[in-house]
C-alpha cells in the first residue's frame, strides 16, 4: 500500500435464506471484492442471524424477498481512497446482500457485535409480572 491509504469499513446484511453451508461462501465473496479492489484486511467479524428492527425487501431477479432477519457481519480493510469505488460497486452487485455500508473508519476500535450482544444481556431488566420492564431502582 502507497502512503495514500484510508481505513473502510464495510458492513453489510446478508438475506436469511442463505443455508449456513452458502454463509461461508458468501463472507468470502465479500472479502475478494475488497482485495479484488486493492484493499488490504485489517479485521472482520463473520456474519450472525439477527431480527431487524424493520421489515426489508429486496428484488433479485423475478423473485423478491421480504425478511424481518438477517445476517449481519462486518470487514475492516486499508485502500487507496480510489479502491472504496471498486469495493461498493462489486457489494452492490452481489445478490445474496440485503444492504451494505462503506464507511471511512478509526484503524483501532474493540467494538464486536458479539461484545454488544453480551453487555445487552448483562443489562437486561427483569420482567414484572404484568410484563412490564421493571424500571431500575423503582418498585
Amino acid at each position: 500500500m502507497e502512503g495514500n491509504t484510508q481505513v473502510y469499513e464495510l458492513g453489510y446484511l446478508l438475506l436469511p435464506s442463505i443455508t449456513e453451508d452458502q454463509l461461508e461462501g458468501a463472507e468470502d465473496a465479500l472479502k475478494k471484492a475488497v482485495s479484488a479492489a486493492g484493499g488490504t484486511e485489517i479485521a472482520s467479524e463473520s456474519p450472525e442471524k439477527i431480527d431487524l428492527a424493520y421489515t426489508m425487501t429486496k428484488t433479485v431477479g423475478v423473485s423478491r424477498y421480504v425478511v424481518n432477519d438477517a445476517y449481519i457481519g462486518w470487514v475492516k480493510f486499508e485502500a487507496e481512497p480510489s479502491a472504496a469505488a471498486g469495493v461498493k460497486e462489486a457489494v452492490s452487485k452481489m445478490e445474496e446482500v440485503l444492504r451494505f455500508l462503506l464507511i471511512k473508519a478509526p484503524r483501532e476500535s474493540d467494538f464486536t457485535f458479539a461484545k454488544a450482544r453480551e453487555a445487552l444481556i448483562a443489562k437486561e431488566v427483569p420482567e414484572v409480572p404484568n410484563g412490564e420492564a421493571k424500571a431500575a431502582g423503582v418498585e
